[in-house]
């Protein structure tokens, strides 16, 4: 018993630190996947915005494509409002209806200019939303995308972290012990 507890002592040290490690790799790779999500949606919210301030009409921005099923597809899609918050042009429908993103939301792009943010409207249905206003045209530009593949690449990183911390734990008390019984007495003291 006198052989464990030091090695329990050394083990639970080493085992806090590897625990932070992991839990730092986790949250700054999550955040990472979470942000880059917003790419493609920043790069068309700012060419729709820009297109209306330039005096491109909204529907002929979002164009004619068949509209993005958002509880299906992995397409981004654009959706514009007036300063008012009305729908003016869509290429987006959630179970066959229009998408409508909730007025909070409007009124805040509308105000401050920009916002992205994560949107379910229902259950299994996330969603990367970027909003920007136009200048000076008084429109509000939406883009978004499913958040799908994002979040199974961050299960699959949750996992291969949870291994990684679990067989670091192990080795370092197989290190540990192997040390503990090789070094002599007179060593350890």
């Amino acid at each position: 018993m006198k052989k464990i507890a030091p090695v329990f002592k050394s083990w639970f040290a080493y085992a806090t630190a590897i625990t932070l490690v992991c839990g730092i790799i986790y949250v700054t790779v999550q955040q990472s996947y979470r942000t880059s999500a917003n790419d493609p949606q920043l790069q068309m919210a700012e060419d729709a915005a820009n297109a209306i301030s330039k005096g491109a009409a909204p529907k002929t921005v979002i164009g004619a494509a068949t509209p993005v099923e958002i509880s299906e597809s992995l397409s981004p899609y654009l959706v514009i409002y007036d300063s008012a918050g009305n729908m003016v042009a869509s290429n987006a429908s959630l179970n066959g209806a229009p998408l409508r993103i909730p007025k909070g939301v409007v009124d805040y792009v509308n105000k401050y200019g920009k916002d992205a943010a994560t949107w379910q409207p229902e259950p299994g249905v996330r969603q990367a939303m970027v909003g920007i206003r136009s200048i000076g045209k008084g429109f509000i530009a939406f883009s978004g995308r499913s958040l799908r593949r994002v979040e199974e690449r961050i299960s699959i990183l949750g996992e291969q972290v949870a291994l990684g911390w679990i067989m670091s734990l192990i080795g370092m008390a197989v290190v540990l012990f192997i040390i503990n019984a090789f070094t002599p007495r007179s060593a350890l003291s």
